[in-house]
């Protein structure tokens, strides 16, 4: 089920390192993991009360949207992990060679 179409393009970097940003990406995300959980409870009640067989729900896949989106979380701190890392080597290299910062 994690198996991803392939790229048609490159991919874009959200710039994340605002902490205002950030936090509004990881609120979005929450809010519509949030989302998820809440429609596949109904959806649980609906096959419930319906007396419906449990292959009628759509709650499965719900509720996999809400585990991706918060497994987009896990894809973001890496990000931010790998580009605070990066923008440090950058600055010992310029230090190491005397060049400028700003």
């Amino acid at each position: 089920m994690n198996k991803k179409p392939a790229q048609s393009f490159d991919p874009v970097l959200l710039d994340l390192a605002d902490a205002e940003d950030y936090a509004i990406v990881v609120n979005a995300r929450d809010e519509w993991a949030g989302r998820m959980e809440h429609a596949a409870e109904e959806e649980d009640d609906r096959i419930s009360y319906n007396q419906l067989p449990d292959s009628d729900s759509d709650a499965p896949r719900l509720r996999a949207e809400a585990e991706r989106a918060r497994a987009i979380r896990d894809d973001i701190e890496r990000q931010l992990d790998a580009n605070r890392a990066a923008r440090r080597r950058v600055r010992n290299d310029e230090a190491e060679n005397g060049e400028a910062h700003d």
